[in-house]
């Protein structure tokens, strides 16, 4: 009876949404280039990350990632170079604006992350 009284179309399937999303040529550029700049504010989280550890100057803040680094040593980065390739897929496969508008907010925080880290390790 509920179905009576749907006033809206029914919805778009999420890979039918991806598929559009994936149409706009601006959308596949931004999200190749906002997945090039995060994997490189990734891979200069894990030197700053290492740099800060090393030094003695600070530790893992993270609890998720301080548990994967106590449990597995040198392979968090690993994992950390996996988890960075899954969602980048994800981005890639989804560029949609809304994704690309909080996978910037997130690569800037984390861009923001690193700088602290450099300057732990090395200003402070």
């Amino acid at each position: 009876m509920v179905s009576l009284f749907r006033t809206k179309p029914p919805r778009q399937t999420l890979a039918d949404q991806a598929t559009a999303a994936r149409a706009g040529r601006i959308n596949a550029v931004v999200a190749l280039a906002a997945v090039f700049v995060y994997n490189i504010v990734g891979m200069l989280d894990i030197f700053s990350t290492i740099a800060a550890i090393e030094l003695g100057r600070a530790q893992e803040a993270n609890p998720l990632m301080r548990a994967v680094m106590d449990a597995h040593g040198p392979g968090w980065i690993g994992a950390k170079l996996f988890l960075q390739l899954v969602i980048s897929g994800m981005v890639i496969w989804f560029p949609h604006r809304t994704v690309l508008t909080v996978f910037t907010l997130a690569i800037t925080l984390n861009g923001l992350i690193v700088m602290n880290n450099f300057w732990i390790a090395f200003g402070g």
